[in-house]
């Protein structure tokens, strides 16, 4: 049994750190949490005697002042690093998901967008134009049932996505790692050599697979040939799995309807401005661009918050951690 003496956790994360006062009320007067945001040295005094933190990564430098870190929190899912030397030797260390709820959303949201053609009849209306009216004979839009939807990973968010899309009508097809079998009316079509009886039939592409050797360029000129016509893109994983300048042929020639990228090949710092590639995706009226946000909302943050408290009461209670990523070897 562990001493019931109150212990610290220390939240160093600009996103996180906000949200001290939530842990401490989950947490309740057994731990004391302390939070930052970006000093070095401010995180090597809090690490002396802390129990558990909550950071996207451990410095080095700050590694022998958390040689007796109890826990490491990952606030996301999968592990910026998953080396286990860069963490303390024994320390266990855990992520998050409750993420595919919100992306599950955005997916279906850009899908409906598209079909009924939202923005452009949007921007239409307000300069006075009524195409696409069936009271002035306008051009009818398509809808989503009877669409299929091809789903390049199949997860917690590849399940969400289904499960939605089969509400509105939709045929789901899946190829991910391992052979599955069927569930429900989705055809699980097997590993990645499967991949290209998915694209010939997939009205909608869905990247929401992770970014490994196995999936990096996966989809590139010759894949995103072998789509329908008309074909619409939607990445919420990691824009790697797609090949830049193939994307971005596909979509000024025509071949492909539209895509919609909340993720990038570019990144900011923050405070910085830019547009996530090198290439003008931001110009073309096909393309809906989002901020890699389709994951944070408020929901998201509550979830994540309770599942990282409920991992830290097991820790306490010496019980089993769920999530485990790995665990650290990194010793003096």
């Amino acid at each position: 049994m562990r001493e019931t003496t109150r212990r610290k956790l220390v939240i160093w994360d600009v996103n996180w750190s906000p949200h001290a006062g939530e842990f401490s009320r989950l947490l309740g007067e057994a731990w004391e949490v302390r939070a930052g945001q970006g000093d070095i040295e401010w995180l090597r005094r809090e690490l002396k005697e802390a129990a558990a933190l909550v950071a996207v990564s451990l410095p080095s430098i700050a590694l022998p002042e958390a040689r007796g870190l109890g826990v490491f929190l990952y606030p996301g899912a999968g592990l910026v690093d998953a080396e286990a030397g860069h963490y303390p030797l024994g320390c266990p260390v855990v992520n998050v998901y409750e993420h595919e709820t919100p992306i599950a959303e955005y997916v279906l949201m850009m899908m409906l967008a598209h079909v009924t053609g939202l923005r452009q009849h949007t921007e239409a209306l307000r300069q006075g134009c009524w195409e696409g009216s069936g009271r002035i004979g306008g051009r009818p839009h398509e809808e989503l049932a009877g669409q299929t939807l091809g789903l390049l990973g199949y997860g917690r968010i590849g399940r969400a996505i289904a499960a939605r899309a089969r509400a509105f009508g939709m045929r789901a097809v899946a190829v991910r790692r391992s052979e599955g079998t069927c569930v429900d009316e989705l055809d699980l079509l097997g590993g990645p050599g499967r991949l290209r009886d998915l694209l010939r039939q997939a009205n909608f592409l869905v990247i929401a697979a992770p970014l490994n050797r196995e999936t990096e360029g996966l989809i590139g000129e010759a894949e995103l040939a072998l789509l329908p016509a008309g074909a619409f893109l939607i990445n919420v994983s990691r824009a790697e799995i797609v090949k830049e300048r193939a994307l971005y042929e596909a979509l000024i020639s025509g071949r492909l309807g539209g895509a919609a990228l909340d993720v990038w090949y570019q990144y900011p710092q923050p405070g910085e401005r830019g547009f996530g590639s090198k290439l003008p995706f931001h110009e073309l009226p096909s393309v809906q661009c989002t901020p890699h946000y389709s994951a944070w909302t408020q929901g998201l943050i509550r979830r994540r918050i309770a599942g990282m408290c409920e991992n830290l009461a097991r820790w306490s209670r010496g019980e089993d951690l769920e999530r485990v990523v790995l665990t650290g070897q990194w010793r003096p």
